[in-house]
């Protein structure tokens, strides 16, 4: 049976691709000064040892470029998200989909998240906190960010609140 949801069609600040660049290139450069640092152990040693010392640092280089350039791109792709009076729509993912559904009577409270690298690409993450975890929505302009915390916040609201 086909799901009668309309597929969600809101994008993300289109500054949502240099955010997860940034966020990804300080990743790949740890984990480059990580493996060079070890590396300089393993090449001390003779055989397989000295080989892998030799060739990791290069691999891990190799993956780390092409994840800086390549994921990005596919997230920002992939990555839609929807809000109506009864439910927040989530699709997203890389290389596999993912479609999450967190009905709006599920919300217990919201917040906006700014990290660093979201700070410096000028974005902010909304984060919805149920029972069951949580759930955000990453990289929205502040703007839209504050609108879909205040919009979520009215209707989380019980008659008791008032």
């Amino acid at each position: 049976m086909p799901d009668e949801r309309p597929e969600p069609d809101g994008r993300l600040a289109p500054a949502a691709w240099f955010f997860w660049t940034i966020e990804l290139l300080a990743g790949g450069v740890a984990a480059v000064i990580f493996t060079l640092i070890v590396s300089v152990a393993l090449r001390r040693h003779d055989g397989v040892t000295h080989t892998i010392g030799t060739v990791a640092p290069w691999v891990v280089i190799a993956v780390a470029v092409v994840g800086v350039i390549v994921v990005p791109t596919m997230r920002a792709a992939r990555w839609r998200w929807r809000l109506d009076d009864e439910e927040l729509d989530l699709r997203r993912g890389t290389i596999t989909e993912l479609r999450t559904i967190v009905p709006v009577a599920r919300i217990q409270h919201v917040d906006i998240k700014r990290t660093l690298p979201a700070q410096i690409a000028g974005v902010a993450a909304v984060v919805v906190h149920t029972a069951a975890g949580t759930t955000e929505i990453p990289a929205l302009t502040e703007a839209d960010a504050a609108n879909v915390r205040d919009r979520l916040a009215g209707l989380i609201r019980t008659p008791d609140d008032e």
